[in-house]
Parts: C-alpha cells; structure tokens; sequence
C-alpha cells in the first residue's frame, strides 16, 4: 500500500485578490508562510515514515515543500507535471472578470463535465487530467509501499484525485481544498481509499 499525503501550497496574494494562478507564480502572504509551517510541523510530528516529498517547480509550491522537507529531512523533487493548469491569456482573471469580458467562454467554463474546454492561448482539461493521472502513476510506480508527500495546486490535486477515484471523477470540482490542508489517499493494486479530506486542524487562524 502507498500513501499519498497531498497538500496544497500557502497562501498567496493571489489566493486572496480572488485570481486565478496558473503558470504564472505569486508569493507567500505571511499568512501562507505561517499555514507552511503549520503542516510541515504536524508532518514531522505524526508521518516518521514519509520516504520521498514531490512538488510542482511553481514558487508557491516549491516553497511550501522546501519548509516541509526541511521539517521531514528530505529533499523535494520536481516534477512539471504536477504544475497548476495553464489560464493562457487569462491567467490571473478573477471569476467576476471572466464572466463579464467573457461570457461565452464562461458559459462553457462552468460545464465541469466538458472535458474539451480550452483556455485561449492555454491548457485544454483533457490535457490537464492527462499530465496529472501520468504524473501520479509514475510516482506511485516508484513507491509501491511508501508514504509521499506531494505540494501543489488546487486543480492538480483536484486532477489527482479525480485521476485516482474515478467512481466520483464527476465530483471532481466539489474537492475543497484549502491552502495546506491536509489530504490522505491510500492506494493499493488498482484500488484507492480516500482516508482524510482537506483536514485543517493544524491551520493558524485566519
């Protein structure tokens, strides 16, 4: 059996203008740097058993595992695949901005079942899904029976966990994932278990 602790990045300023971060990269609040430690501190204090930490390259990502690693005495390892999806010409539109100068385009947006939307000039969802699913099937491959942590995107995780509960792939949107809350998955064979959900006990108050 693997387990796969998923996490999401800190807080950034972009979080809390309410814009959408795709490939573009954004820095901590003193919020997000306080809620990265807060999980690094409760990783080090009940998962002694962690054998490898991945992370998507993209600064708020990368920083929020370089504090865990710190905590677990690991190195994070990059992997692009594990990037957020690509808003193209739209990154850093807010939901409020997308309806009204794109209408059309936001129509079909909230449509979570179109599988072929495509961001102008960015990433379509079928692709999106695709690098993600191969990006935890490799990791997976490589830890038969270990404990990883992975840091990184709201949509990513959603893509994962979508990619490794595929009886609910339609709830995909529904996975609510706070900044550095924490997630558990245990797969074993073709199988997995959704352990905990977005647990934020560790959180400092916002």
């Amino acid at each position: 059996m693997t387990e796969l602790i998923l996490i999401r990045h800190g807080q950034t300023h972009a979080n809390v203008a309410g814009r959408w971060e795709g490939w573009s990269d954004g820095t901590f609040t003193p919020l997000g740097r306080a809620q990265a430690d807060a999980v690094a501190r409760r990783l080090a204090s009940e998962c002694d058993k962690v054998t490898a930490l991945y992370t998507s390259p993209l600064h708020r990502a990368l920083q929020t595992a370089h504090i865990i690693g710190a905590a677990l005495g690991l190195q994070p390892m990059n992997v692009d695949d594990l990037r957020e999806i690509n808003f193209g010409e739209l990154d850093r539109i807010t939901l409020e901005e997308m309806e009204a100068q794109h209408p059309a385009l936001f129509a079909r947006w909230k449509n979570k079942a179109d599988m072929e939307f495509k961001w102008p000039e960015g990433e379509q969802r079928t692709d999106f899904f695709r690098r993600v699913a191969h990006a935890c099937d490799h990791i997976l491959a490589l830890h038969p029976n270990d404990s990883v942590v992975i840091t990184a995107h709201g949509g990513t995780l959603r893509a994962c966990l979508a990619h490794l509960l595929p009886d609910q792939l339609g709830q995909w949107w529904g996975y609510v994932l706070d900044n550095c809350g924490l997630t558990r998955v245990s797969v074993e064979g073709a199988g997995a278990r959704l352990l905990v959900l977005n647990e934020g006990a560790h959180l400092p108050v916002r």
